[in-house]
């Protein structure tokens, strides 16, 4: 029995932009999940599975940094 992993696509949620591409990841980030992600922190609005095509998208949102006082 062969076990061929789901293809797993990251995407900025707000513009739809294109961030990563996976073939074979482990772990799926859940709701909520801070991924670090092109010297980034995201943190994950949703995640959808078509199985259809054997796809899981994945929407992230970038976590702004707060801005120190000085």
């Amino acid at each position: 029995m062969s076990k061929e992993g789901a293809k797993v696509i990251l995407w900025e949620e707000n513009q739809k932009d294109f961030l990563k591409k996976f073939y074979d990841l482990q772990f799926i980030p859940r709701l909520g999940e801070e991924v670090y992600l092109k010297k980034e922190n995201w943190k994950v609005t949703r995640v959808e599975h078509d199985v259809e095509v054997n796809e899981i998208n994945v929407y992230l949102q970038i976590i702004k940094k707060a801005k120190q006082d000085k």
